[in-house]
């Protein structure tokens, strides 16, 4: 299993998993809508796994923000 990585990483899992809820889907719907393994995208939610700026990205349109939202809502 990944150890978390930092406090960024952390941080940006925090802040795309709030935000996931707040739009009401499911972590398993949610990686399905993204394009993405429900295994790998819990991983990033609970800080295991830095992502990509691609995976960023697509995650942050698929919750309709831009990714800049999310890392104002992480706190970098």
């Amino acid at each position: 299993m990944p150890s978390q990585k930092s406090a960024a990483v952390a941080a940006v899992g925090q802040a795309i998993r709030g935000l996931r809820e707040e739009r009401g889907h499911s972590q398993e719907a949610f990686a399905a809508i993204a394009g993405l393994d429900r295994s790998y995208y819990g991983a990033i939610e609970r800080g295991e796994f830095n992502v990509t700026i691609d995976t960023l990205v697509k995650i942050a349109s698929s919750l309709g923000v831009p990714a800049s939202e999310l890392l104002q809502r992480a706190g970098l």
